[in-house]
């Protein structure tokens, strides 16, 4: 019996310690996390609707047009990533006597670009041919297609073709993945041009007499009239007489009057219509070139005297 009591009183003294005790819970996770990623790839640039026109918008691509005058090269640009992500737009314009690649040249090679980051236009070469104040370019870069447009000019050099595909554009377009598109398809020919500047505006032979024979000019004091002449193509210089000299109802005959670049040996009678002047033909296309040529007069006798008067008139023709 006092075995069984004290075993009993042990079990409640268990129990009671067990009650007051304090129970250690394990700490539980209720929420958590995981990072995601979502790649999203580079779509290429994409260019349609080429364009090329003069300033009222008129087509021009496959037709002749003129030198130092506005035209525009335009195209639509979608880029899916948006326009941000464009870097470049390059244009190309070169004539049949250049590459795509070549060096540029007012004659035959034109570059221009466009830069997404300063949102600029510029002229690579052969420079003062770009007309950026009418150059554009979409307002909302963050949109995903745009129009743009460049406008220039071909300086009053650039060469003549006698087709209208002879000159070239190509266009290309990168982003900043270095992916790229381009279009070709754009072509035009050059009309010819041509300027001329007499330098000396007046010529006279003093001294002159009854019999006088292949006289030299004294005015200009070096004997030569002096011209100054831009082409885009080879070209020639004629002359020609307003008619005989003049001098109160008495003439000079017009046909007295010889022209020549240097050589009176073979020098022309001057007419009423145009002839080219020895020595200045098939000359090479280019920028503010000079020329000179002479004149030489023989006076009949008798003569009376006076002061015979004509007008004198040059001009430039192509050399084809």
């Amino acid at each position: 019996m006092m075995m069984m009591k004290h075993k009993a009183l042990f079990v409640a003294a268990f129990l009671i310690l067990s009650l007051i005790m304090p129970v250690a819970l394990v700490n539980a996770l209720t929420s958590g996390n995981s990072g995601g990623t979502a790649i999203v790839g580079n779509a290429a640039p994409q260019m349609s609707s080429p364009a090329f026109t003069d300033v009222a918008s008129a087509d021009k691509n496959n037709s002749a047009v003129d030198v130092y005058t506005e035209y525009w090269i335009s195209y639509t640009i979608r880029d899916n990533n948006t326009l941000v992500d464009l870097t470049t737009l390059t244009f190309k314009v070169w004539g049949a006597n250049s590459t795509v690649g070549g060096a540029d040249d007012a004659a035959k090679h034109y570059t221009f670009t466009y830069t997404q980051a300063t949102d600029t236009w510029a002229e690579t070469g052969p420079g003062s041919s770009i007309i950026s104040a009418n150059c554009t370019d979409p307002a909302d870069q963050s949109a995903t297609s745009g129009d743009f447009r460049l406008a220039f000019k071909l300086q009053k050099v650039a060469d003549y073709s006698g087709t209208t595909t002879a000159w070239r554009i190509n266009t290309t377009v990168i982003d900043d993945s270095s992916a790229s598109a381009f279009v070709a398809s754009l072509f035009f020919g050059v009309n010819y041009y041509a300027e001329i500047t007499v330098v000396d505006t007046s010529h006279a032979w003093a001294g002159l007499s009854p019999g006088s024979v292949n006289a030299t000019l004294t005015t200009p004091a070096d004997g030569g009239i002096d011209l100054t002449i831009t082409s885009n193509h080879s070209f020639s210089l004629q002359a020609e007489g307003s008619g005989d000299l003049t001098s109160d109802g008495h003439t000079i005959p017009l046909a007295n009057v010889l022209i020549h670049k240097d050589t009176l040996g073979t020098a022309a009678s001057l007419t009423t219509g145009y002839l080219d002047i020895g020595g200045l033909t098939g000359l090479s296309a280019g920028a503010s070139q000079a020329e000179t040529f002479k004149l030489w007069i023989t006076v009949p006798s008798p003569q009376d005297s006076g002061s015979y008067t004509y007008t004198l008139y040059v001009q430039v023709v192509i050399s084809l």
